[in-house]
């Protein structure tokens, strides 16, 4: 097993984990996305010879970024309250910002 897909391993096993993290706190985490988007790009370019990924990562690219994305999309996640500096309007133009980079994380894991 190569360190990218160990580190992405730990980092989907923590408490930091994006998903688990929206779950938790009903709020958005830029830095826990950031290093997201960081791992599963390293496992990524890592794995890019390989005829396979590991299948938690596979679930992990194509469920769980679902699951964040489903979250994040619907109007009561920024409908109560929204980060100091956004408006309601601005928070969710950020979110379907940071919608559209989940998707392109998908796609680059399959083509």
């Amino acid at each position: 097993m190569k360190d990218s897909l160990k580190e992405f391993l730990e980092y989907n096993d923590s408490d930091e984990e994006l998903a688990y993290y929206i779950r938790m706190n009903a709020e958005w985490n830029e830095e826990s996305f950031i290093k997201m988007q960081q791992l599963v790009r390293k496992v990524i370019e890592d794995y890019s010879a390989d005829d396979y990924y590991n299948k938690s990562f596979v679930f992990y690219c194509v469920e769980i970024i679902d699951i964040i994305i489903g979250t994040i999309s619907h109007e009561a996640f920024c409908s109560g309250r929204w980060p100091e500096g956004f408006t309601r309007e601005s928070y969710r133009d950020f979110l379907d910002e940071r919608i559209e980079q989940l998707k392109l994380l998908q796609k680059d894991l399959f083509y």
